[in-house]
């Protein structure tokens, strides 16, 4: 339960104050970031079921948008702006490391931001509110996601930072349990459409895993934030499309 407190405390803005907190604690609690995107979808839903009192869609997925940011503090966002800035740079490995490195906003992250945020937006206007409940997953499929291309991948030379140390922690172990769990999760929650979405979700997540390995040489902790931001837009898009296609209900409870 500490090690939980501490990976919240570190991953989202929720104030939470620990004494004493050793720096082997603190690694180890980072590999429970899952859990956290189930304390996240937590509060997420609880904003959704709020909003859904102004009876004005597109509101209601705007400030859920606003939600996320203010509650994740934009640390995941600011990791995808980074890479998303390396990666259209069309520059050698050693210069997107540097760019990675800088802490200016490019073009390309400023784009790539609007277009994530503008998807995001779209598909909570589809999923909410009578689907209000894939915000639940959501969150836990992007950090499982991140799990796993940290536990297939090698830390990309001259990166640096607490990423090399997630990556280096990260076991296949972690990956087959947090699978295996989100999985259930996803049917408990969602019913078969939650389970195939989890499952077809999986390939666009490899694929990335591996576009980084190709470009970089492996993971970063920039290149984590943008693993868990873009798969968790895979997972509402997925969803979406899935609702509106194939309306399937096969819930457990």
């Amino acid at each position: 339960m500490r090690k939980i407190l501490i990976a919240i405390s570190f991953f989202t803005r929720i104030p939470i104050k620990l004494k004493d907190v050793s720096a082997e604690e603190f690694y180890e609690a980072m590999i429970l970031i899952p859990l956290v995107g189930v304390f996240i979808g937590l509060i997420l839903f609880g904003a959704a079921n709020l909003f859904s009192l102004i009876h004005f869609i597109q509101l209601q997925a705007l400030l859920l948008v606003i939600a996320y940011i203010w509650l994740t503090g934009g640390l995941h966002l600011d990791g995808f702006a980074d890479t998303t800035d390396a990666l259209f740079s069309a520059r050698d490995r050693e210069k997107m490391m540097e760019i990675m490195k800088d802490s200016r906003l490019g073009a390309f992250g400023a784009i790539g931001l609007i277009l994530l945020i503008m998807t995001n937006w779209m598909a909570y206007t589809i999923i909410l509110p009578e689907h209000a409940t894939a915000i639940l997953i959501m969150p836990v499929f992007g950090r499982v996601a991140a799990i796993m291309s940290t536990c297939f991948s090698t830390y990309a030379p001259g990166g640096g930072g607490l990423g090399k140390r997630f990556v280096e922690m990260t076991g296949l172990h972690h990956f087959v349990i947090y699978l295996v769990l989100i999985l259930a999760y996803a049917t408990l929650v969602l019913g078969l459409p939650g389970l195939l979405t989890v499952l077809i979700c999986l390939l666009p997540a490899l694929l990335l895993m591996k576009n980084l390995q190709a470009k970089i040489g492996g993971m970063t902790g920039d290149t984590i934030g943008m693993t868990i931001e873009l798969n968790q837009t895979f997972f509402l898009v997925v969803y979406s499309v899935m609702l509106i296609n194939f309306p399937l209900e096969l819930k457990l409870f």
